[in-house]
C-alpha cells in the first residue's frame, strides 16, 4: 500500500531527528565499538530482562573468557554457566552455549547473516534475530521489543496500546535502509532515556512531532486548576478562541502557517485535528477555508 504524503514527511523528519540525536549523545557502551556479530548476539541475550549498568561488567568479563564463538562452543555448558552467575536469569547461559554449539557445527563457526537463519537458531528470537542482523550486518529489518515499540506507538499513534501487528508495520516503514544499525540502538537510546513507562516528554528530542506528548500535554493542561480565564486552557474551546483571534490580524494563512501561530510545537500529526477545528468553526460560520488557505467568513 502507498503511503500518503503527510506520512511520508513525517517519516523523514522523525528519521532526521532521532538520528541526529543518536550521533551526537549516544551512550558509549562496548558493544557499540564493534561490528562482530558474536559479540552483538551476547550484547543482546545478556540485555534481555537486565539493566545496562549489571551487564557491561559482565559483558567485558564473559568476552575475556570466551573471546570467540568457537572458543563458547567448545566448552562445557556448565563452565558458560559458572561464567554466567550473578546476571540472573541463567537459561540466557544455555542458550547462548546451544547457539554457539549449533553455529559451530552446522554453519563452520561463523553466524548467518540472513535474518530467516538467524531466526533459525537455538534460542534466538525474532527481536534478538533483527538486532543483530541489522546492527552486525546492516541488514534493512526493524528490531522491535517492548521499548521500540512504546516509542512508535507513541509518536506515530499518541497512544501505548498500539496492536502488536501494527507496532511491527510501523517499525518496517520508518527504519532507514542505509542506517538500520544506528536506527535499532536510537530508538533503545530514546526508550531508555525519555520514552519510558513513566515518560520526560519535556526534555524528549522528538516531542514536537511526537503525537503522544500533544496529548499527554493537554490532558495535563486539562487538569490544571488555576484562574477563571485558565480554565478552558488547551481544550478545543480554547484553541477555536485563539484560531479566530489570529484570523483577526493575519487575514490569510495557510492550514499549516495557522497551526504554527496557534500551538506551540506544532507538527504534521496535528493537522487532522486543526482541520476538524477549522470544520466545526466553519459550520458555525466564522471562518472560510478554501483548498489550503484559512481566513474568517
Amino acid at each position: 500500500m502507498p503511503l500518503s504524503a503527510a506520512f511520508t514527511a513525517r517519516r523523514k523528519a522523525f528519521r532526521a531527528a532521532v538520528l541526529r540525536f543518536y550521533r551526537r549523545h549516544k551512550r558509549d557502551l562496548p558493544w557499540r565499538r564493534t561490528r562482530d556479530p558474536y559479540r552483538i548476539l551476547v550484547s543482546e541475550i545478556m540485555l534481555q530482562q537486565t539493566q545496562v549498568d549489571r551487564v557491561i561488567p559482565r559483558y567485558e568479563a564473559f568476552l575475556a573468557r570466551f573471546p570467540t564463538l568457537g572458543a563458547l562452543a567448545r566448552v562445557r555448558c556448565a563452565d558458560v554457566v559458572r561464567a554466567w552467575l550473578g546476571l540472573g536469569y541463567n537459561g540466557r547461559a544455555v542458550r547462548l552455549w546451544q547457539c554457539a554449539r549449533h553455529v559451530h557445527a552446522e554453519h563452520r563457526g561463523v553466524l548467518p547473516r540472513e535474518l530467516q537463519q538467524l531466526q533459525r537458531l537455538p534460542g534466538v528470537g525474532p527481536y534478538t534475530a533483527s538486532a543483530v542482523a541489522a546492527i552486525a550486518f546492516g541488514a534493512p529489518v526493524a528490531a522491535v521489543d517492548v521499548n521500540v515499540g512504546r516509542v512508535l506507538s507513541r509518536v506515530f499513534a499518541g497512544r501505548d496500546d498500539l496492536a502488536t501487528a501494527r507496532v511491527h508495520a510501523l517499525a518496517h516503514a520508518v527504519v532507514p535502509p542505509r542506517a538500520a544499525g544506528e536506527w535499532a540502538q536510537a530508538l533503545m537510546d530514546l526508550g531508555a532515556r525519555y520514552c519510558r513507562a513513566r515518560p520526560r516528554c519535556a526534555e524528549c528530542p522528538v516531542r514536537t512531532m511526537c503525537a503522544y506528548t500533544h496529548r499527554y500535554r493537554s490532558a495535563i493542561q486539562r487538569g490544571r486548576k488555576g484562574a477563571a480565564s485558565d480554565r478552558f486552557h488547551g481544550s478545543n474551546r480554547y484553541y477555536r478562541g485563539r484560531i479566530v483571534r489570529v484570523l483577526s490580524t493575519d487575514v490569510d494563512l495557510t492550514v499549516r502557517a495557522l497551526g504554527r501561530k496557534v500551538k506551540d510545537g506544532f507538527a504534521l500529526s496535528d493537522v487532522p485535528w486543526l482541520l476538524e477545528l477549522l470544520r466545526g468553526l466553519a459550520r458555525d460560520g466564522l471562518v472560510r477555508v478554501l483548498r489550503d488557505r484559512v481566513r474568517l467568513a
